[in-house]
């Protein structure tokens, strides 16, 4: 007999039975834990949870990442609105303060320039007194003159005649200085009423002078100051009606130009030698001073006389 056969004789033999009380017996004596019921989680339910729930839950995160970056660049945006406001604002502040300065320079030049022509309107008022005393003055020594002429005639002896004649002579000579010391003055009056109608006509023409003296009649009282007092060959027009360049003893040398060059030549009395600087100035350069025409902006200049060192 083989093993199986054995195996197989032995399963077919008769259980023997158990002794009486014995499974009662066995309960009391083995107390077993509570048993939990569990069940298997197979990895293909995993499998199924994950591909179920996998399309919601990824469209959650991107949703909630969209969210997230949507207000990060919603705040970038207001802050980037809120520099841009200010920027604006600062800007927008900064150009109102542009235009306050220019309005404030343009105020400044324009004050300096009113202070300027007050000064100028003061001096020419001194100056008209001037002459008037002067021309007093001159009517006063043509009276003396005439009487002087008078007492020349009465003199009877040659002796005394003799030194009359060298009194009346020297009193003739300091009549004809102070006639033509006076004249020179009305000349240099005429020269500044000129300067100051022209910058007044600039003021009202984009600060660029007038292209002559007829342009400027408004402004100059009269044409009686544009003939110098020595210019015996000319005569004084009596109004612009009748005014012509042969009432005219003065050179109008910077006809459209500006006060930029105050050094500039505005006119000149080709007589006493006087001129009328830009800048409303005037200055006797006498017989040792001359004006020149500059090569670059066609414009005269006062050149002084070169100085001799020995």
């Amino acid at each position: 007999m083989n093993e199986e056969r054995i195996e197989q004789l032995l399963r077919k033999a008769p259980r023997a039975p158990a002794p009486a009380g014995l499974l009662e017996k066995l309960r009391i004596d083995i107390t077993l834990p509570r048993r939990i019921e569990t069940r298997p989680v197979h990895p293909t339910e995993v499998m199924t949870f994950i591909r179920r729930w996998f399309p919601v839950t990824g469209f959650t995160v991107v949703f909630l990442s969209c969210l997230v970056a949507i207000a990060v660049q919603t705040n970038r945006i207001t802050g980037l609105k809120h520099e841009n406001a200010t920027l604006q604002t600062s800007a927008h502040s900064l150009e109102q303060l542009r235009r306050d300065n220019a309005e404030y320079q343009r105020l400044k030049a324009a004050h300096e320039e009113l202070d300027r022509l007050r000064r100028d309107f003061a001096e020419l008022q001194q100056l008209r007194t001037e002459v008037t005393q002067l021309r007093a003055q001159m009517q006063e020594m043509d009276k003396l003159r005439a009487e002087n002429q008078q007492l020349a005639r009465a003199v009877p002896q040659p002796r005394q005649a003799n030194a009359n004649d060298d009194f009346f002579a020297r009193n003739d000579d300091a009549l004809e200085k102070a006639r033509a010391k006076g004249e020179t003055i009305a000349c240099v009056n005429n020269l500044k009423q000129i300067g100051l109608a022209a910058r007044i006509w600039a003021n009202d023409n984009s600060d660029v002078f007038p292209p002559g003296f007829l342009s400027m009649a408004n402004e100059l009282s009269t044409p009686k100051i544009l003939v110098c007092p020595s210019d015996k060959a000319r005569a004084a027009a009596s109004d612009w009606q009748h005014f012509s360049m042969a009432n005219v003893s003065y050179e109008f040398l910077n006809p459209n130009g500006t006060d930029k060059q105050p050094n500039a030549v505005l006119a000149r009395c080709p007589i006493h030698n006087n001129v009328c600087l830009s800048d409303g100035s005037v200055q006797q350069l006498g017989n040792r001073r001359r004006i020149a025409q500059n090569a670059n902006d066609k414009r005269y200049y006062i050149i002084d006389p070169p100085q001799s060192y020995e």
